[in-house]
């Protein structure tokens, strides 16, 4: 099997597990495989994890994707974070009040999450609390979250795959 097909497959089964529009995939696949193989080789940042605990992970990921605005991914962010075993509650918190009734912890990664993913400076007491609170390592994978969550509406608006990015319902 070729490692186009290899891919094409990845890509279908992706898309069937979690009813999510892949045609910007397919479509970078055919037209620019050497582009594609670089996108494959960025997915693992995107879902990147070995120390955060998965609560504070998908606060993340969700906060982050709601803020990018692309409806499509953000449902994806949801199923993700449900197959993950993430409490429905947490995620209608993040979604629907602004984590208003979230943990203080987790409401703090949620505050964080949105200062950095809007470019809004973050004074030395949230750096400082977020230092106090997790490990160099776990900042770090939040990091890749919130700086993966910027690319997959990125390259879908740029391809021009806008309808998939369309405002929906996101469900849970």
């Amino acid at each position: 099997m070729s490692n186009k097909q290899k891919s094409l497959e990845m890509i279908e089964n992706f898309g069937t597990h979690y009813n999510y529009d892949t045609n910007y995939m397919k479509k970078m696949l055919e037209v620019a495989p050497g582009a594609y193989e670089t996108f494959e080789n960025f997915l693992p940042m995107a879902s990147y994890s070995k120390d955060t605990p998965k609560n504070v992970l998908h606060v993340t990921k969700i906060a982050a994707m709601q803020f990018e605005d692309c409806a499509a991914c953000l449902q994806l962010a949801v199923d993700i974070a449900i197959e993950a075993g993430v409490d429905k509650e947490i995620i209608k918190d993040v979604l629907f009040n602004k984590a208003q009734g979230l943990s203080d912890e987790l409401k703090y990664v949620y505050d964080f999450t949105l200062a950095v993913a809007q470019n809004i400076p973050i004074d030395d007491e949230m750096y400082a609390k977020i230092n106090r609170t997790y490990s160099e390592s776990i900042i770090i994978e939040l990091s890749l979250v919130i700086a993966s969550t910027k690319v997959f509406p990125a390259i879908k608006r740029t391809l021009n795959e806008v309808k998939s990015c369309s405002v929906i319902e996101v469900k849970i």
